[in-house]
């Protein structure tokens, strides 16, 4: 009995050791990347951006300088209201607030710029300070596709129909008659361009989120999911080796073998 236990405990040792060796590096990186994931807040690891081609690239960010400004704009009062394409509304080269493409529309109305963005409809002063932003919880009519203002009313057309919007109230209105000249964009200046085109940041991978995949194995898609499942099983079956180990090696030492 003890010769065959003896025979059993040997056995499960080499398959201790083959299943420890096979996993040893992927534990030291998942428990390493565990622990920078744990203290992410006080690294900044979410602040810190990396913008390296190749991992864009693995990301699958378009390499056309991922369109930074659209070329159009609307120009309101010798001022032009654009967006990056991204979240930024810009007046002329500044930017003013965020809301999500394509910019639909922008007038003037009374002292305020309107620009109605795909998820907003933006009030800005003038000098492009933030008053208001509306959105559809907040009384913008769903499907908002064009914007002007007619009659001192600010109409939105949502595809179906033209609403009149009390900018005080938040009332929504339908329009019985036809609008027509609703606001459209024209080509930004060749200098709003080049000066828009600096202030363009491309998106890049924030570190918390390349570690995250990496500790994840989505980095590596489906396969690198997998693979650390794969890890995480034989990390179990070596401890229940190990576990089995001691038991029989304990049980072996009481029986005098």
């Amino acid at each position: 009995m003890s010769q065959k236990l003896r025979k059993t405990i040997i056995l499960n040792l080499r398959w201790h050791r083959r299943i420890g060796l096979s996993v040893v590096v992927m534990v030291i990186f998942l428990a390493i990347t565990g622990l920078l994931l744990n203290h992410s807040p006080s690294l900044g690891l979410s602040k810190q951006s990396l913008k390296h081609q190749w991992l864009m690239d693995w990301y699958g960010f378009e390499n056309d300088n991922l369109k930074p400004v659209e070329r159009h704009g609307f120009n309101i009062n010798e001022k032009w209201l654009s967006h990056s394409g991204h979240t930024e509304l810009f007046l002329n080269s500044k930017p003013v607030a965020n809301c999500q493409p394509p910019l639909l529309g922008a007038a003037h109305f009374q002292s305020l710029l309107l620009a109605l963005c795909q998820d907003a409809l933006v009030l800005l002063t003038p000098e492009g300070e933030l008053v208001e932003k509306l959105d559809q919880l907040s009384g913008l009519p769903a499907g908002a596709t064009a914007l002007q203002v007619a009659d001192q009313k600010i109409l939105i057309n949502t595809g179906n129909q033209t609403v009149s919007l009390d900018i005080d109230t938040l009332d929504l209105l339908p329009v019985d008659r036809h609008q027509k000249g609703w606001s459209m964009p024209t080509p930004l200046p060749a200098e709003l361009v080049a000066q828009l085109d600096t202030r363009a940041e491309r998106p890049g991978i924030s570190m918390e989120t390349l570690i995250l995949d990496l500790h994840s194995g989505r980095f590596f898609g489906n396969a690198g999911v997998l693979f650390v499942d794969l890890i995480g099983l034989l990390v179990c079956l070596l401890a229940l080796t190990g576990l089995w180990a001691w038991y029989s090696h304990n049980k072996l030492r009481k029986s005098g073998g």
